[in-house]
């Protein structure tokens, strides 16, 4: 089916599919395609569908309607991969018949009698546990920290011990 694909920056991507027979692009909410420019008149064409033709008819706008450059006067026909242009807006009418489709290329192979083991190659499986980001982690860096904070929790009571002995013995005199 036929659409319309706004080319110009800013408003690139912008589009309307083609749907009924006669569509008013125009500056204004009250046309079928709104292309919100002030280049573009407030009822600038008309795109008609006959068939697989497409015809744009100019209704009169002030910066004009141009196939290819060429300014339309009445109407015409929108050849296959041709660009419309109304004031500064460059629009791309896609899906003409015989018009030049983009398709995505197709990688696919067929491989006629499958694939045998020896094909693959000889790679070893990896071990999800050594070779995984979410491996477990080892411990040792943690034991470590306990011991540490256990000598040092020890280290501390002894010097409150040894201060508090010393000032019992302060404080008893002779």
């Amino acid at each position: 089916m036929p659409k319309l694909v706004v080319l110009s920056q800013g408003l690139a991507g912008l589009s309307y599919e083609l749907k009924t027979d006669k569509i008013t692009v125009g500056r204004v909410e009250d046309n079928s395609f709104q292309v919100s420019d002030p280049s573009v008149s407030s009822h600038h064409c008309e795109i008609l569908l006959k068939g697989t033709e497409v015809i744009v008819r100019d209704l009169n706008s002030t910066n004009g309607t141009f196939i290819n450059g060429k300014e339309v006067k009445g109407e015409a026909s929108i050849p296959a991969g041709q660009v419309l242009r109304l004031g500064q807006i460059e629009i791309r009418v896609e899906g003409i018949e015989g018009s030049p489709a983009k398709r995505a290329v197709d990688r696919t192979q067929i491989i006629g009698k499958g694939v045998k083991i020896d094909d693959l190659g000889t790679t070893q499986p990896t071990s999800f546990a050594k070779d995984s980001p979410f491996a477990k982690k080892s411990n040792s860096g943690t034991k470590l920290f306990i011991v540490g904070a256990i000598v040092l929790g020890l280290v501390i009571i002894g010097f409150i011990i040894m201060a508090i002995m010393q000032s019992g013995s302060i404080t008893q005199g002779p």
